[in-house]
């Protein structure tokens, strides 16, 4: 397999985790901003194939413990996922998180913005959202501790979507990207949020990151999956620089599960 093949061969969710590894090391070295890391991790979320991650990575130093990435190195791409079923991770997640139970109140970086990977963050963030558009449809929202970035339809253009970034006010972000015809978008008020909750506050266990943080979700579709539902992407790291993530439905069904060391 060439160069131009591999790098147009389609990025697992793995990978993207991998890219998105690069750029917070990235981040923390200096090497980038925060605005500009914000950008980086939100394209690298939606990157479909390799020839996209390499195109946000590919000007970075890499930290050790990605030196053999297929991310970063072209010949560990290989074609193939692999699935892991879900069920560890319900009933982890009943224990530690309590997911029956109500949307937690967790305090954030400031009186007046909750952290957003919380639930209680959550459910401020769609309030916001909602108060500012007068809806919660979008194409994509990534949530961070204490901002966000997001693509919506731009109004009265189908074929433009207008980027954001939110962190206490909503402000215009980058340039009005092309937007494909057949993009979809979803509501953000379909999410369960008493589920999500109960399933953020037992993340860290639940994909053997130990003292572990949620540091990002991302609301989208699974690349590649014309059809399929939306999915909340939630990511655990810790000090260590473990990670592991797991998708879940918006009604609260987890789907696939990547813990660390798997």
């Amino acid at each position: 397999m060439n160069k131009t093949s591999l790098a147009g061969l389609r990025a697992r969710d793995s990978d993207r985790a991998d890219a998105c590894g690069v750029l917070d090391a990235a981040q923390a070295d200096g090497q980038i901003s925060a605005e500009e890391h914000s950008y980086r991790t939100a394209r690298a979320m939606s990157a479909k194939t390799f020839d996209e991650l390499d195109r946000l990575v590919g000007d970075l130093q890499i930290p050790s413990r990605l030196a053999n990435a297929p991310v970063v190195r072209p010949k560990q791409r290989r074609s193939r996922r692999r699935w892991i079923a879900a069920g560890a991770i319900v009933a982890s997640a009943a224990v530690v998180g309590a997911i029956a139970g109500s949307i937690g109140d967790d305090a954030g970086p400031s009186k007046s913005l909750p952290t957003l990977t919380t639930g209680s963050g959550v459910h401020y963030f769609i309030d916001e959202y909602r108060a500012e558009f007068g809806d919660t449809i979008a194409d994509e929202v990534d949530l961070f501790p204490e901002h966000a970035v997001l693509d919506r339809q731009a109004t009265g253009n189908p074929s433009q979507a207008d980027p954001y970034h939110y962190d206490g006010e909503f402000d215009s972000w980058g340039s009005v990207s092309t937007r494909d015809a057949d993009e979809r978008s979803f509501d953000l008020a379909a999410v369960d949020l008493p589920a999500l909750a109960g399933l953020l506050k037992g993340a860290p266990e639940s994909v053997r990151v130990p003292n572990g943080t949620v540091d990002h979700l991302s609301f989208g579709f699974e690349p590649g999956e014309e059809q399929g539902p939306p999915i909340i992407s939630v990511y655990a790291n810790n000090e260590a620089g473990n990670t592991g993530y797991f998708n879940v439905t918006f009604d609260g069904e987890v789907i696939a599960v990547y813990p660390f060391g798997d």
